[in-house]
């Protein structure tokens, strides 16, 4: 048997593609400071010793096209550790500490990225192809990543983690109507939210 033998993974319709292009960085933020930032009941750094404890782990992110929450632990600690997971999907608290420290990161990404030139080349040729206007060529800069507030993040989690944008699976040792049974208990009353809308990704056509 593994050491981690009941598995969590939501994907959420949202992503960085949707995101302002003054604000490019916001998803990626969120992602992170969504588990960092903690919630009403424990702060991140409190999070990060109550799993610690108990071998188990909850990880979020952004990409383009999808964002993630996981998590990982021990049958005998499920109902711990996916009381303090529904918390971080459902009501995180993005403390503004967090934040500050995910600007940082983003910061020390963007001063390094071009000491790769296979990122440059990268960077370049998703211009050419997508155009440079595209979401999907967007890059991160200072002022985009320093545009980013604390409200940007609430307002960005009310819009697009809502229970009818969200896949759930579950893996690992359980029974079915007892999971069921346990994820209705954190899950069930969380209101349906408005159907997804966001700005179409654009991209320019290449010609042969």
């Amino acid at each position: 048997m593994e050491l981690h033998d009941r598995t969590v993974v939501a994907r959420i319709r949202t992503g960085s593609n949707y995101e302002p292009a003054d604000k490019a960085g916001l998803a990626s933020m969120m992602g992170t400071v969504q588990r960092t930032g903690g919630t009403a009941r424990q702060t991140g750094d409190q999070i990060d010793d109550f799993l610690a404890a108990r071998a188990a782990s909850i990880e979020t992110g952004i990409g383009g096209d999808s964002g993630f929450a996981g998590m990982e632990c021990l049958k005998q600690d499920f109902d711990d550790v996916f009381k303090v997971y529904g918390e971080i999907m459902r009501a995180p608290a993005f403390a503004q500490e967090k934040l500050d420290l995910a600007e940082v990161a983003e910061n020390t990404g963007i001063a390094r990225r071009n000491d790769n030139v296979g990122g440059i080349a990268s960077r370049e040729i998703t211009r050419l192809v997508y155009g440079p206007d595209s979401p999907l060529a967007r890059n991160t800069e200072y002022a985009t990543i320093k545009a980013v507030t604390r409200d940007d993040l609430l307002a960005w989690h009310k819009k697009y983690y809502q229970p009818n944008s969200i896949l759930l699976g579950v893996s690992g040792d359980f029974n079915s109507q007892e999971i069921r049974q346990k994820i209705e208990a954190v899950f069930g009353d969380w209101p349906k939210g408005s159907e997804f809308s966001a700005p179409p990704v654009t991209y320019q056509k290449v010609s042969a």
